[in-house]
């Protein structure tokens, strides 16, 4: 990813990596350059039929839309409640990614957000944390899409973990606003779509369903040429390059990257077949491009594993003479307790130092200044090392048949010398538990268990440390054109 934004990118053959304001101007000319009017057209009659309905802010959108406006556009699977933080902080980039554009350019510029509910792995979206208690959809007989789930069996056990689980008051309104969705909508789309719009009212964001029939009806053309593999070729002679270029495929493509799909099922398809549009479905690497087949997109906002396969589809997107959006990295988000806060300021440090370092390189640098640590290691080895050598060298010289012997007590002696390291660094981080202890308590605040806050904790988790929503602050000061972290703490 920082590959991807350089100036001068070692990727530029290969995706839109985002450093320079012009870049967006240029990209709104040439996606309008290239996006039929019949295209626009069908776009804002599928938006009408989904949405019904609409809010003042989306209506706006909508009739932006409909008078040329670009989008810019983020999706994710449907996560029971969110699942995780970045499921909103996802949105939210994209929100501010757009005002940014619209502000560059003069221009409109529409937020998306894409529901990929043609999506068939029901464990990765039937999961939430809230408080460090967990709640699990439990459904049997998961077949077809996700979207396409009743959502009468996670209404009642939603509803059953929300009276028993622990929750602060703002908690527990934020989730019951989300549960009245899913006891409201009959399908696990409808639910996800009326949450996301609740909840980004304020920001005119249109949530689009790619599973419609209209919308894969228009992108005839795509699944005719990926049911003959050209598509799929080109994906693969893009991969290959990246690989040559040092860098890792982040989606195995197939010779045919197309499902087949029905209520109860989605099957690969491995060979040509003569469906309906309908009934056809784009996997991972195929999604992108049917969703900028469809849309007046100039700007994709993803994680970094997303972006990475954006990356594979260069050749695709050339073929087809199709745009491809410019790629931007997510905004990262955690969200930490004051107290925690108060915490690093104990240590002498800053939450940059603890963002960007890791707790052993922490630690050793604070055992260092404390103790001399490199300086003691240098001084304590250095005359083993010394007798070791004149040992070794007296060894060979009378015994020169076990010279080998001589190397192999060398490379073990090394190792206890690291050894011996180790253990001394325990010892001094036993004297300093106090500071040690601390820095433990700081680092499960910002990675619990190991992994990044919002990769663990849900947008509920957020709300229940600062006790509102913070979604508009949020937008006004993200920086999506260059992706940050921010680490957010209540007011003492």
């Amino acid at each position: 990813m920082k590959d991807l934004h350089l100036l001068d990118s070692p990727l530029k053959d290969f995706g839109k990596g985002v450093t320079q304001e012009s870049d967006l101007v240029e990209a709104i000319k040439t996606k309008l350059a290239s996006y039929s009017d019949a295209s626009r057209s069908l776009l804002v009659s599928v938006f009408k039929n989904q949405l019904g309905d609409l809010s003042p802010k989306e209506s706006a959108s909508l009739k932006a839309l409909e008078e040329g406006a670009t989008t810019v556009v983020t999706g994710h699977q449907l996560m029971v409640c969110g699942g995780t933080a970045f499921f909103e902080i996802k949105i939210l980039s994209a929100v501010a990614l757009a005002k940014e554009a619209a502000r560059i350019s003069g221009t409109s510029v529409v937020p998306v957000f894409w529901m990929a509910t043609e999506d068939h792995d029901f464990e990765e979206i039937a999961s939430f944390r809230v408080n460090g208690q967990r709640f699990v959809w439990q459904q049997e007989g998961i077949g077809g899409p996700v979207g396409r789930l009743a959502t009468n069996g996670l209404a009642d056990q939603l509803e059953a973990f929300l009276i028993t689980a622990k929750l602060t008051e703002t908690q527990r309104s934020f989730l019951q606003r989300r549960l009245h969705h899913y006891q409201s909508e009959p399908t696990l789309a409808a639910a996800t779509r009326a949450i996301v719009r609740e909840w980004a009212a304020d920001f005119g964001v249109l949530v689009l369903d790619g599973d419609d029939a209209q919308l894969k009806t228009l992108a005839q053309p795509l699944w005719d040429q990926e049911m003959q593999g050209t598509l799929a070729k080109k994906i693969q002679a893009t991969t290959a390059a990246l690989e040559q270029r040092g860098y890792r495929a982040q989606v195995f493509p197939r010779e045919i990257n197309l499902f087949e799909i029905g209520e109860q099922k989605r099957e690969r398809i491995t060979a040509y077949k003569d469906l309906d549009a309908p009934s056809i479905s784009p996997n991972a690497l195929m999604r992108p491009v049917y969703q900028e087949w469809v849309l007046p997109n100039i700007a994709y906002v993803g994680g970094g594993g997303e972006l990475a396969y954006w990356l594979q589809l260069g050749g695709v997107f050339d073929h087809l003479e199709l745009p491809m959006p410019r790629l931007y990295l997510r905004d990262s988000v955690a969200a930490i307790s004051y107290k925690t806060i108060e915490t690093v300021s104990k240590l002498a440090l800053s939450t940059e130092d603890v963002l960007s370092r890791s707790k052993e390189e922490l630690v050793k640098t604070y055992i260092e200044s404390k103790h001399s640590y490199a300086t003691e290691s240098v001084t304590l080895n250095s005359s083993l090392e010394a007798a070791l050598k004149s040992w070794a060298n007296t060894l060979v010289h009378s015994y020169p048949e076990l010279e080998v012997h001589a190397e192999a007590m060398k490379t073990q002696f090394e190792k206890t010398l690291t050894r011996s390291n180790k253990t001394r660094l325990r010892a001094l981080k036993k004297r300093e538990h106090i500071w040690t202890t601390r820095l433990d308590t700081v680092m499960e605040a910002i990675y619990p268990q190991g992994v990044f806050w919002e990769r663990r904790s849900s947008y509920a988790d957020l709300i229940g440390i600062l006790n509102e929503d913070p979604k508009a602050a949020l937008v006004d000061n993200m920086s999506t054109i260059k992706a940050g972290t921010y680490l957010i703490y209540p007011k003492k």
